[in-house]
Parts: structure tokens; C-alpha cells; sequence
């Protein structure tokens, strides 16, 4: 989910901070505006459109895989690459799909590990969109089992702590992974502001 969030946002932003057509500024400031609404004004209508592939996997990544902020966040780094850098890979022969991907791609990995840490989190710890679609215990996601875990009577706290323990575990691996492209990512961000 997060490799198909990567990619499909760092595409769209790069087609909005690059490219020109048609419509351009029109649908970003769509893009803006829906990082205004909260996920809990579109749960409703989600839930209907997808009521027929409920209790699977997939329902829990696919309405996630674009997202609104993450495009804002890779556009604004984007704008930062210089356009001579392009114009360079343009003339030695590279086409709009390979300049992406063998040179913008490489000197945004923080914003790249930016995003897949942000990514990553919100939807490990996803607990609304679960309730609403989830009812088969073997596609339950790790926020929902723990509650429903916890509050079984008597509650048996090592195992809540071991739940927990599963919950912490994968989030700091991958913090760990992307750390040294996150912390460039906020400083650069710093010397900028």
C-alpha cells in the first residue's frame, strides 16, 4: 500500500509542479481543498460505494492509496528541484518517464521517506475505516483486534502488552529504515522556512 501510495502521489505531483496542461490549476486547488475534509465527512459514502468487497484486505488500502496531502507534500519539494536538471536529462535524450524516475526520483528520497513514514502510520494505526469494513477476525488489522482483545473480561494485561508490543515493533522498524531521509527531509525544510 504505501509502494502504490508513493508512486501514484509522486507521479501526480510531479505532473502538477512540472508539466503543463490543461486544468492544471483548477484541479491542485482541488487537491488543496481535500486536505481540508477530514476522512470522517467521506467514511459515509466510502462505506456504500465499497459495501460489496467488505471483510477483504484490499478494501483497507485501496481508497487510501491517493492522498491528497501527501501529493501537496511532494509537489512542494518538487518545486524546489532546478529546472536545469531536467532540461540536462531532456537533452542527453530522456523522456518525461525517465527523467522521473532516474533523476527527480533519486534527489527526493526525503521527501520520499517523508511520505512513506506518514503513509505508513496513518494507516497501521487506521482504526475507523476497519470498524466500518471489517467483521471477519482474519482480516482484522492489529488497532481493531486490540480493542476488541482488550475488552474481553478478564482482561489479561501481558497479552494486551504483547499486542502492543506488535503494534510498536513494525512502526519503528520502519522509522528506522527511512530515518536518515526523514531527518535530512526536516532539515531542509528548516534551513528553507
Amino acid at each position: 500500500m504505501v509502494a502504490g501510495s508513493l508512486i501514484v502521489n509522486s507521479m501526480a505531483a510531479y505532473s502538477f509542479a512540472r508539466m503543463k496542461w490543461r486544468g492544471k490549476k483548477v484541479l491542485f486547488l482541488l487537491v488543496i481543498i481535500l486536505t481540508i475534509i477530514p476522512f470522517e465527512a467521506v467514511a459515509l459514502p466510502l462505506y456504500y460505494m465499497f459495501s460489496g468487497q467488505r471483510d477483504t484486505v484490499v478494501i483497507q488500502a485501496i481508497p487510501f492509496i491517493a492522498n491528497a496531502f501527501s501529493i501537496f507534500l511532494f509537489y512542494t519539494f518538487f518545486l524546489d528541484v532546478p529546472g536545469e536538471i531536467e532540461e540536462a536529462a531532456r537533452l542527453d535524450g530522456a523522456g518525461p518517464f525517465r527523467t522521473f524516475f532516474q533523476v527527480i526520483v533519486p534527489i527526493t528520497k526525503p521527501a520520499f521517506a517523508t511520505v512513506a513514514i506518514l503513509t505508513f502510520l496513518a494507516q497501521w494505526g487506521s482504526y475507523l475505516w476497519p470498524v466500518l469494513m471489517v467483521s471477519d477476525p482474519t482480516v482484522r488489522p492489529l488497532p481493531l483486534a486490540i480493542s476488541i482483545f482488550q475488552n474481553q473480561q478478564p482482561p489479561e494485561w501481558g497479552q494486551v502488552l504483547a499486542f502492543g508490543t506488535m503494534f510498536i515493533v513494525p512502526v519503528l522498524a520502519v522509522f528506522l529504515v527511512f530515518q536518515r531521509w526523514f531527518v535530512a527531509s526536516i532539515s531542509s525544510s528548516a534551513i528553507k522556512g
